[in-house]
């Protein structure tokens, strides 16, 4: 976990060193859409769900997003709603690596986890991904992975999940 959060922590310090002023013209938002695949930790099961997000870019490299996701399997469902800051790496216009760190709320319904009733809990999500551009506004992402990390009934569950899907970029400037 430390080392995670060590990479977290590093990789944005690298890419601002790297390209703090890029010439590439980059979106002012974008909006993510795409299937989800949730795998949580301590017996918690394997869910198929939506992930969406939107995300302003303030520079280049640095920006926010709100991302919203929701899983289920069997009728249990699991749920997160989050925010934080993103690290994009735009040297090249094609291809664009991002990491994150999301913070927020993990919600998990009745049979989740064993829990007897809906429940939601702080979690955070760190993570990242890869988009690859297919025109000036619209972008694939290939694989977004985010480690995501809830404690329900006491206990603490590591989690992952894993998104691809459809990025709509807009607003570009230098």
């Amino acid at each position: 976990m430390r080392k995670i959060l060590w990479l977290v922590c590093l990789l944005p310090m690298t890419v601002m060193a790297a390209d703090p002023d890029s010439t590439v013209p980059f979106p002012r938002g974008e909006f993510f859409g795409g299937y989800s695949y949730f795998h949580a930790g301590a017996g918690g099961g394997n869910f198929s769900g939506v992930d969406g997000s939107i995300a302003e870019n303030l520079r280049p490299w640095f920006g926010g997003a709100l991302e919203v996701s929701s899983h289920w399997n069997s009728g249990t469902n699991v749920s997160t709603f989050m925010y934080g800051p993103v690290f994009s790496y735009r040297k090249n216009p094609r291809i664009t690596p991002f990491v994150h760190f999301l913070a927020g709320g993990v919600r998990g319904s009745v049979g989740y986890l064993d829990i007897s009733h809906s429940k939601t809990t702080f979690g955070v999500a760190p993570g990242g991904g890869v988009d690859v551009q297919v025109t000036r506004n619209l972008a694939v992402r290939v694989v977004e992975v985010d480690y995501v990390l809830s404690r329900f009934s006491g206990t603490q569950q590591s989690n992952f999940r894993v998104s691809a899907g459809l990025v709509y970029r807009f607003g570009f400037r230098k």
